[in-house]
């Protein structure tokens, strides 16, 4: 009997469908990298359109210093532009504002490529929005060498740029810091191809990248350049010399090699910068302590003195490291609030109550960032560049905590060569802002990778992580009156402890608690709904639901939402013809052009009422209309000026006419005794007072005493001694004799950096002359004979002239400057 044939039965299991959508289809590879450069370009024009095409402009307080350098960049002078002469009673003008560097043909290359750039933007202000699109660009190019994935490119360079803690230098005016920014990734690129080959081609690309991160000069970030550089090959160099493998030791002394002479070149290139401030940084805040911690007998690396304190005030605390994640759980600095308290009318308010002074925006760089960094940590932990970079954060935040945690910052303040001479600890967490974004490129890299090499416990980590995130948003919802209360008692702790210090902003916050506590609660939700949606993407590609591609593409879009979400909350566009409007010159400064004062004389703006150009809001205003300001703004003052500051005080007669301040304008009557003031025009908003016992800038003294310096300067405070009587001398021998009556001096030139000065004496006079005393380029000569100018009455110029009449010519040309410029 014949055996029955069995039917095999078709299989009712459904194949799974791979979803198939790719950029490929749509873009071929050639051109897929200048495709989505022009995607990072359109996304700028798109964010920065009210700047680009809309009239509209950012506004700060660095800002408006910014433009008020402006008339002097662009002055007509012969020679360059070395000395400014505007605020303080003078400083190098490096380190402040220069002109065209014609001289440096990458700078002028860079220069150009920013104008053509910005040709057809409305705003001034757009052209450092140049230095964010590079930064997104060449961390495009490190993401997509480390990752292989262009889209990933896409993903870190947006991520990176619109970072709320790098993004904010644009807001604020900070604008140095992303010139030194912009090349980072890049410099990092070539180091990272220097470990397999190292060619001419990109020995020369990174002698040029690393001379373009120098451009803005901003020490501070270059600092932390060559401190992450320096972290990287110690590593990788101890890694190799562990693993006894040879050949990488050798290859990465070469790269370390390779690395130190395209520094030097770019050092080179860049030296005319180098070279001024180098040496202008031993008499500068930056550079010296001051005379109070002096006289105490301590060392500025002492934690009681004021210079360490003056270094650590802007020091992070290891909690705020929770707003990387909830931006505002400090509050979140300038915010617009707009409800009941103002009338519905919008008000910028400042909500941050972390330690800090205070600060602008939350260090954040993105909820999805930070989450899938982690799992690129994680995921990557055997991938060596991978173990560098945690390394880099951990020791970035650990300085950042600066006096809060000062084990480590204070090892490296008191031993890092030029470590000392910086404040504000918390910036160096811009190297967690740049380096989140690759680790989170390298996370979602590894996610790609499950289908073609399964990995059940990173499956489940992805899974898992889903749903904790989903349930701790269901749980936020739930809980959503004890989370604002619990956050609304830490506000009221705050508050409490303002009541007697500062009780005027303890009503303001008590006054907005409800709105912080809303902000608050509005993150929290966001926290957890993105990334939840982040790992359900994920989830959803290694289940096959979903491409490659569209994972990436919805990775960055809710990445971008969440990042622009706070952005546009620290981000205060104005009106840029009403930002232009405040150049107007107001009416003291049309009655003071209209004297038509031929000597050089000081102003001293004393308004309280927060006007531009007044004590409490200088920015540099009144340099713009050319006015010699007594006061100004700088992050690096001369550090004599800063103790006059420190032990006499900006109001002194004895000060003022010392220092040739002729014309004191006020909001109110000036009614102090000893000053020999008189009103000469009252405006509406003004009252301009005539200093009638100032003297000039350049004036013969009878006498001359030695003193220390300190003694001088509680002279000067108690007003017990006349400039023209005497002068004080610390350290030098020197003897002058006493001018009769027929002797003077009168200034017949006076440029920013040659003065000219016809003087008759009687003897070997004393001709002091009351600018900041700055021995690193200024000579004088008496009669083309060259002559020494001695520090007198602490830091201001003397020059001894011998009797009869002599041309006295003061001209600032420093060395070092001639060498570097060619």
């Amino acid at each position: 009997m014949a055996k029955k044939k069995s039917k095999i039965k078709p299989s009712t299991k459904k194949e799974i469908k791979e979803p198939n959508f790719s950029i490929d289809k749509y873009i071929p590879q050639k051109y897929q990298t200048a495709a989505l450069l022009a995607v990072i370009l359109i996304f700028f024009l798109i964010y920065f359109s009210p700047m680009y095409f809309g009239g509209k402009t950012y506004q700060s307080g660095d800002i408006i210093t910014s433009k008020s350098l402006q008339s002097y960049v662009d002055k007509d002078r012969e020679g360059y532009s070395l000395w400014y002469p505007y605020i303080f009673t003078g400083m190098p003008a490096y380190a402040l504002a220069t002109d065209f560097k014609w001289f440096n043909l990458i700078w002028v290359s860079a220069y150009s490529a920013r104008a053509v750039f910005t040709a057809a933007f409305e705003a001034d202000y757009a052209k450092w929005t140049f230095y964010l699109l590079l930064l997104a660009f060449t961390s495009y190019f490190l993401i997509n060498y480390l990752t292989k994935n262009r889209l990933l490119g896409l993903f870190g360079g947006l991520a990176t740029s619109f970072s709320t803690g790098i993004i904010l230098f644009l807001f604020i005016g900070h604008v140095t810091k992303l010139t030194a920014l912009a090349f980072y990734p890049l410099i990092f690129l070539m180091l990272l191809k220097f470990q397999y080959k190292i060619t001419l081609r990109d020995f020369a690309l990174l002698i040029i990248v690393t001379h373009l991160s120098f451009l803005g000069w901003h020490v501070q970030i270059i600092f932390y350049t060559l401190l992450s550089i320096g972290i990287y090959f110690a590593y990788f160099i101890i890694r190799s010399l562990i693993q006894k493998d040879s050949v990488f030791t050798k290859q990465m002394f070469k790269s370390l090699a390779t690395f130190a002479g395209a520094f030097l070149i770019a050092l080179a290139i860049q030296s005319d910068n180098l070279t001024q401030i180098y040496e202008y940084n031993p008499y500068s805040t930056r550079g010296s302590e001051s005379i109070l911690d002096k006289v105490k007998g301590t060392e500025s690396q002492k934690s009681d003195t004021e210079f360490y304190q003056y270094a650590t005030n802007w020091s992070f605390s290891p909690g705020e490291v929770m707003t990387f994640v909830f931006p505002s759980f400090y509050g979140f600095g300038s915010s617009t609030y707009k409800g009941p308290l103002t009338k519905n009318q919008e008000v910028e308010v400042n909500t941050y109550f972390g330690q800090m002074p205070f600060v602008d925006v939350a260090m954040y760089m993105g909820v999805i960032v930070f989450v899938l960094a982690l799992v690129g940590i994680y995921s990557n932990r055997k991938n060596p560049y991978v173990q560098y970079l945690p390394i880099l954060i951990v020791l970035s935040l650990l300085v950042s905590f600066g006096r809060t945690f000062p084990v480590v910052y204070d090892l490296m303040f008191n031993f890092f060569p030029f470590f000392n001479k910086f404040r504000v600890p918390s910036m160096i967490l811009v190297l967690v802002q740049l380096s989140l974004p690759v680790l989170a490129a390298l996370g979602i890299k590894r996610i790609i990778e499950l289908r073609k090499e399964s990995n059940n416990h990173l499956e489940n980590i992805i899974k898992y992580s889903a749903y904790a995130l989903s349930g701790l948003f269901v749980v936020s919802l739930i809980l959503n009156s004890a989370i604002t209360g619990w956050f609304s008692s830490r506000v009221t702790d705050y508050t409490a402890l303002l009541q007697t210090t500062r009780p005027q902003m303890a009503q303001q916050f008590n006054a907005l608690k409800d709105y912080m506590a809303e902000m608050f609660i509005s993150d929290v939700y966001f926290a957890f709904v993105l990334s939840a949606a982040a790992f359900w993407i994920a989830y959803a590609f290694i289940k096959r639901k979903v491409a490659a591609d569209a994972m990436i593409l919805g990775i960055i879009v809710l990445s971008m939402f969440d990042l622009i979400r706070i952005n546009d909350r620290g981000a205060k566009f104005q009106e840029t013809a009403s930002v232009e409007d405040l150049f107007n010159a107001p009416g003291y400064v049309q009655y003071l052009k209209s004297q038509n004062l031929q000597e050089p004389y000081r102003i001293f703006n004393i308004k309280q009422d927060g006007s531009l150009g007044s004590i409490n809001q200088n920015s540099n205003y009144n340099a713009y209309f050319s006015l010699q300001d007594f006061y100004g703004y700088s992050s690096i003052k001369p550090r004599t000026y800063q103790d006059f500051i420190d032990v006499v005080g900006p109001v002194n007669n004895t000060l003022w006419n010392m220092l040739n301040v002729k014309y004191i304008i006020s909001d109110k009557p000036f009614s102090q005794p000893g000053f020999n003031l008189e009103l000469v025009k009252q405006l509406d908003k003004s009252l301009i007072y005539e200093n009638r016992s100032a003297l000039p800038r350049a004036f013969l003294v009878d006498s001359l005493a030695k003193a220390e310096s300190i003694d001088f300067l509680n002279m000067v405070a108690a007003n017990q001694f006349d400039p023209e009587k005497v002068a004080f001398i610390n350290d030098d021998e020197l003897a002058v004799d006493k001018p009769d009556s027929s002797a003077f001096a009168s200034i017949t030139k006076y440029e920013d950096e040659r003065i000219e000065i016809e003087v008759s004496a009687s003897g070997n006079n004393l001709l002091f002359i009351g600018d900041t005393y700055y021995p690193k380029g200024w000579s004088a000569e008496i009669d083309g004979s060259e002559t020494k100018i001695y520090r007198i009455n602490h830091g201001y110029r003397g020059v001894v002239v011998p009797a009869g009449k002599h041309k006295v010519v003061l001209t600032y040309l420093p060395t070092s400057f001639v060498i570097s410029e060619y």
